[in-house]
């Protein structure tokens, strides 16, 4: 009686709001701001209520119910449905990807019809769990899925949401020459750029990681200034190289698949740095005022430039901090990334490095000021 209830609840849906053709095959996510919600009828309720008519699932036979609650980080395998499965997300955020196709993610309220046969997993997001109620149909035979083999994630997907609590990086003195390169060229000092590049060529930094110093920091500093420190630099090597000098060239960044949403890439390493829940960043900057600069700042920044994988985040973080505090006037914004620097593991025996470093590369005043609004963030 139960399971012919819940089969009819989700035979009530409009027929307008999806029309599963034999020859779409595919997955279909239907997002939770799609779904038409209405107010319940007063004649027949005692107080306020909605309802939300979701998405009909064809099919045949007896329909078996489940709920399904994955910790952050797990998935299924590779599987199929003889008869396919229908899934309503109940909390957090999570995976779906069929075979073939980009990975997909789903939030709290979403749905997802999964065709007979096709091949897909899901489960929860790198950031955070994820509860669903999944609904498939009996085969005849009594089975529902098919499993098949484990899922090879991309490495970036493979890490863990979030770093512990406990644990706190030693910055090294090449991370720590990072900070004088970025400083002196966010202030236009090519004259202490040239023996600072030295310097952290000496101390290991390699040609790719310098280069991938001046790539990121256009976003922050322009493109005029980033230009005049990788020709700074460009013509440093030429000097060693006619010296006999020979720099290690280092590894170049990983390649990811043409098909990638860079913009939500972009919100996942967002919802990664700020330590915050996936749906927290796909709000758009400035409320849609500029949906230019949420894409670039998404997309390109966040999505782009951080999935480039020879500088870590943390480098890449400790690259903002030292051009952000260059700069000077620009306290919000470099509050925000000494917290996000805080977040991937510098305490404060390590973050004060950063802050002499900084004294040593443009003063006191600059220095004093980024000091300032790291006492901020412990008040």
């Amino acid at each position: 009686m139960i399971r012919n209830q819940v089969y009819a609840l989700f035979l009530m849906g409009s027929l307008s709001a999806m029309v599963w053709a034999d020859d779409k095959m595919e997955q279909q996510i239907t997002l939770a701001d799609q779904l038409d919600t209405q107010s319940a009828p007063a004649s027949n309720f005692s107080g306020e209520a909605n309802f939300t008519r979701l998405p009909i699932m064809p099919s045949q036979g007896d329909v078996a119910p489940a709920t399904v609650n994955f910790a952050a980080g797990t998935i299924t395998h590779w599987h199929t449905h003889p008869h396919g499965q229908y899934l309503v997300v109940t909390e957090g955020e999570g995976r779906t990807q069929e075979w073939g196709k980009p990975i997909q993610t789903i939030h709290k309220g979403d749905t997802i019809w999964c065709p007979p046969n096709v091949k897909h997993w899901h489960g929860a997001s790198e950031h955070s769990p994820m509860s669903h109620i999944a609904i498939s149909p009996v085969a005849t035979d009594g089975k529902s899925v098919t499993w098949l083999e484990k899922v090879n994630l991309p490495t970036r997907l493979q890490t863990s949401a979030q770093p512990k609590a406990s644990t706190s990086v030693i910055l090294s003195q090449k991370q720590l020459d990072l900070i004088p390169i970025a400083a002196f060229n966010a202030t236009g000092n090519l004259e202490k750029l040239k023996p600072a590049l030295v310097k952290g060529l000496d101390n290991g930094l390699t040609v790719n990681e310098i280069k991938e110093v001046f790539a990121h920091q256009y976003a922050y500093a322009g493109f005029p200034r980033a230009l005049n420190g990788m020709l700074t630099f460009k013509s440093l090597l030429e000097e060693r190289e006619k010296q006999g000098i020979k720099d290690v060239q280092g590894a170049i960044p990983s390649t990811l698949p043409s098909d990638t949403n860079y913009y939500q890439l972009g919100i996942e390493r967002l919802a990664y740095l700020n330590k915050t829940s996936i749906k927290d960043n796909t709000k758009p900057l400035f409320e849609n005022f500029s949906p230019t600069m949420d894409y670039a700042l998404k997309a390109h920044l966040f999505g782009y430039l951080f999935s480039r994988d020879n500088l870590s985040p943390l480098e890449r973080e400790l690259v903002v901090v030292s051009t952000l505090s260059a700069l000077g006037d620009v306290n919000a914004q470099l509050r925000s990334h000494l917290r996000i620097t805080g977040n991937l593991g510098v305490d404060n025996v390590q973050m004060q490095k950063v802050i002499n470093t900084l004294q040593q590369s443009i003063g006191n005043d600059l220095a004093n000021n980024a000091q300032s609004v790291l006492q901020q963030l412990s008040n």
